[in-house]
């Protein structure tokens, strides 16, 4: 076989795997624009959960951002960041008492009165400003002159973050999003939050992620928060 002709063949194959790298390069963009799209549609998020517990009070320390109005309208409006704390009394001569709690991080400290839930038992209290405190070591509940401290630990510091779980959704979940797609262009907005079965020891933790076009069209589905694996789905 001659140069020219071996030249000849070099070229086509070149040409040929030029091409077929293209096809998947603008396959893969397409994908990626949707993803994003929907990614950028959350209104609202927990990033972080800082747990701590005894035989007296179930703590959890959560922060994020979320809608400044949130309506399930399939819209984002403006976002805000939050932080957080909510105790739940698991020894029942906790419940219905006055409850105040501090909040110290490497930083410094906050101190406040914990509001007791309309329904249920649980308590809670916005952390206002918490960035200032720096990462958040321990809390402290006191009742009176009684006083229960406990250290923080992340429940999803080894698992995928809300993207993630997102991203799962997406990947799994393809035919109940369609209709929520305008080509490339996510029309609904997206709750995720981390939720927990407390009836569990230990307890289990996942991501339950709320996609929402308007109030007759929402898609509730649960991730597993170490392997984004769907648990479950449901319309509703």
């Amino acid at each position: 076989m001659n140069k020219t002709i071996k030249k000849s063949i070099f070229i086509t194959i070149l040409t040929l795997m030029t091409i077929v790298m293209a096809v998947i390069l603008v396959g893969c963009n397409k994908v990626d624009k949707k993803l994003q799209s929907m990614q950028n549609n959350i209104s609202y998020f927990n990033n972080q959960m800082l747990v701590g517990e005894d035989s007296n009070f179930y703590v959890e320390v959560v922060d994020g951002s979320r809608e400044k109005t949130l309506i399930a309208d399939g819209e984002v409006g403006e976002m805000a960041e939050y932080c957080t704390i909510n105790v739940t009394p698991i020894n029942l001569d906790m419940t219905n008492r006055v409850l105040t709690f501090k909040l110290t991080g490497e930083n410094g400290v906050y101190e406040g009165s914990l509001e007791k839930s309309i329904i249920g038992i649980n308590y809670n209290a916005n952390v206002e400003e918490p960035q200032k405190l720096g990462t958040l070591k321990n809390v402290t509940i006191a009742l009176g002159e009684q006083k229960f401290e406990y250290n923080l630990s992340s429940i999803n510091a080894n698992g995928i973050d809300y993207k993630k779980a997102v991203e799962s959704v997406y990947n799994n979940c393809a035919e109940d999003l369609e209709s929520m797609f305008d080509g490339n262009t996510f029309k609904s907005e997206v709750y995720i939050k981390i939720s927990c079965d407390r009836s569990k020891n230990p307890k289990e933790y996942f991501w339950f992620v709320n996609v929402v076009e308007n109030s007759d069209n929402m898609f509730c589905v649960l991730i597993d928060m170490q392997t984004g694996e769907v648990i479950a789905k449901k319309h509703r």
